[in-house]
């Protein structure tokens, strides 16, 4: 989570969009191992299914919440 909120923030900071696609927690398969085959179908499937769909990028991580948004390098250079 500390690296989405990171990239999120730079991404912000610059001036840049922020999109990010996550499996939903409703995605409840158990597996035994890292590799477990039957975990990997139903995971692959899930997110090739959001694709498809056309999933909504989401804008901020999640959890996040900021009511200032971060100023851009032009704006702290005074240029903004």
């Amino acid at each position: 989570m500390g690296d989405l909120y990171r990239i999120y923030l730079a991404a912000r900071r610059d001036g840049f969009d922020y999109n990010l696609a996550y499996i939903p927690a409703t995605f409840k398969v158990p597996h035994e191992d890292a590799f477990d085959p039957n975990y990997m179908r139903p995971l692959f499937e899930t997110g090739y299914k959001m694709a498809r769909n056309g999933y909504p990028w989401e804008k901020t991580p999640p959890g996040y919440a900021d009511s200032d948004p971060p100023q851009t390098t032009a704006q702290v250079r005074g240029a903004g």
